[in-house]
């Protein structure tokens, strides 16, 4: 079967044109590639390092960032809280996403009515950390994450200009491009996740769900991956309908791949693909960072992909029955998270509904 694509980030800034070639083309044809970095090693491998500490600790001290008490889907989520189209997902993590700091109780752009959208709720909150049991963490994961971000900003700058897009003609309501507090963030989101290997029962055969996630599309623009150099599990289907299992990578490589915002940003051209991951046979972590433009933004294509070189022909893989592909980052977002945690959505969101489309509206008095 075809391996993923290896790029070298390198490249993008002795030969721009040439890696964004690359880059296109590997986002075109399967969605996922490989990337060797320039982070730090230490920066990777410390965030690992405190990921791993951890999960490791008793289940009562992982429950002081429980994230069942908030309505912004940030914190600690024990094993059984998620799904994946209705099926649980094997593993635990926290998710962690964009703070907004003065910008929190902004008012932005208001739905049709002229109602404050739903989906500001996603920026009110403060990530929760556990300082009082490993101070440690937070630093290590906002370095890692601060370096992620920035790679992320040189790959979309290099799949515009692989497309013909001039990256400056990416406006500021699009993505924030200046440090500090100067304007909005962009609302990035990641997690910290542990998949434990399946429970043996006495004859032998897995007691639990064989998936640490089914399968699924990424519903943001692009995801970078860091994970365990001695296991893996997660797997790509290719447009045949294959499934090609994803190798142990090192800490100077990210796994990364095309999600729903960045194929709606190029017209169809590039590929959200699906992947999921089988529990390993010994524990892995994993830690995803989810790249997006700032929440009020509305996707639109910024191509005309018929004036692309199209390689890829037929498509045969998994997908979502009813999946609306919405250009709102805030409503595709919230889309995802209403319908992996369902039960936050209930308590918290009781005056919303889900369609079974992933819409989510008002519910009507």
């Amino acid at each position: 079967m075809p391996p993923l694509p290896v790029l070298n980030l390198h490249l993008q800034r002795t030969n721009p044109t040439l890696f964004s070639k690359q880059l296109v083309k590997a986002c075109h044809e399967i969605g996922f590639f490989l990337l060797e970095h320039d982070l730090p090693n230490s920066i990777c491998e410390r965030a690992l390092s405190e990921t791993r500490l951890f999960f490791q600790k008793p289940l009562e001290q992982k429950m002081s960032i429980y994230y069942g008490h908030e309505p912004s889907f940030r914190g600690y989520m024990p094993m059984g809280v998620e799904n994946t189209e209705g099926k649980t997902d094997g593993r635990e993590q926290i998710e962690y996403a964009a703070e907004y700091g003065k910008w929190k109780n902004s008012s932005g752009r208001c739905n049709h009515n002229g109602e404050e959208n739903f989906y500001h709720r996603l920026r009110v909150a403060e990530n929760p950390w556990p300082d009082t049991i490993q101070p440690s963490l937070r630093p290590a994961i906002n370095d890692y994450v601060d370096g992620v971000l920035k790679i992320g900003d040189q790959l979309r700058d290099a799949l515009c200009l692989g497309m013909g897009i001039d990256p400056s003609h990416l406006s500021d309501s699009m993505f924030r491009k200046t440090s500090g507090d100067e304007q909005e963030p962009n609302f990035w989101s990641m997690k910290l996740v542990s998949y434990p290997p399946p429970v043996k029962t006495t004859n032998n055969s897995a007691s639990d769900t064989e998936y640490g996630v089914g399968a699924h599309a990424d519903s943001n623009f692009l995801t970078m991956i860091l994970q365990d150099a001695k296991n893996s599990g997660l797997q790509v289907q290719t447009i045949d309908g294959k499934w090609i299992d994803v190798p142990p990578t090192p800490a100077n490589v990210l796994i990364c791949n095309i999600g729903e915002l960045a194929q709606i940003f190029s017209g169809g051209y590039l590929m959200a693909t699906p992947h999921r991951v089988l529990r390993p046979q010994d524990s892995r972590i994993s830690l995803p960072v989810f790249y997006n433009p700032k929440l009020d933004h509305v996707m639109e294509s910024m191509v005309n992909p018929e004036e692309l070189t199209w390689n890829r022909q037929g498509q045969n893989q998994w997908l979502r029955k009813e999946n609306t592909l919405m250009g709102s980052v805030g409503e595709n977002s919230f889309k995802s998270l209403a319908r992996s945690h369902a039960e936050v959505f209930k308590r918290h969101h009781g005056d919303l509904q889900i369609l079974g489309d992933g819409r989510i509206q008002l519910k009507k008095n």
